[in-house]
């Protein structure tokens, strides 16, 4: 035979010495752009923290969306014209204004589109002591 014979102990030699560069390569990578892991930053802690201010985030979002539709609806209904009155209501305010005539809660949300837990809130602030 002519040839180059390499034995599985000479492959594996050459294996684990491309393995080892790799890795020196890496570790000066991340050395010379300073990604190490941070050790001042507690992961789980920026994560649940950042979780909580979107969280509170969303529900100031729709706590302005509730209050704008309420704002929306008032001069409407302060008098004007009942035929074109709520043609470009807004689903909050029609929610609010369903929830102020005693709608229930399934209906509100089959007819306008929002989510069980919007229309539950919007009956909570704004139907009439009288409804139950």
């Amino acid at each position: 035979m002519n040839g180059i014979v390499i034995t599985w102990q000479q492959l594996l030699y050459v294996s684990l010495g491309l393995i080892v560069f790799y890795i020196a390569q890496l570790l000066f990578f991340l050395k010379r752009h300073d990604w190490a892991w941070p050790r001042h930053v507690d992961a789980t802690g920026a994560s649940g923290a950042l979780a909580d201010e979107v969280l509170a985030l969303r529900q100031e979002v729709e706590r302005l969306k509730i209050r704008l539709a309420a704002l929306q609806i008032e001069p409407a209904s302060s008098g004007g014209d009942p035929v074109g009155e709520f043609d470009d209501e807004s689903p909050y305010a029609h929610a609010i204004r369903l929830a102020k005539q005693g709608a229930e809660a399934s209906q509100v949300v089959s007819v306008c589109g929002l989510s069980r837990g919007e229309v539950d809130l919007i009956i909570a602030l704004y139907r009439k002591q009288g409804h139950k």
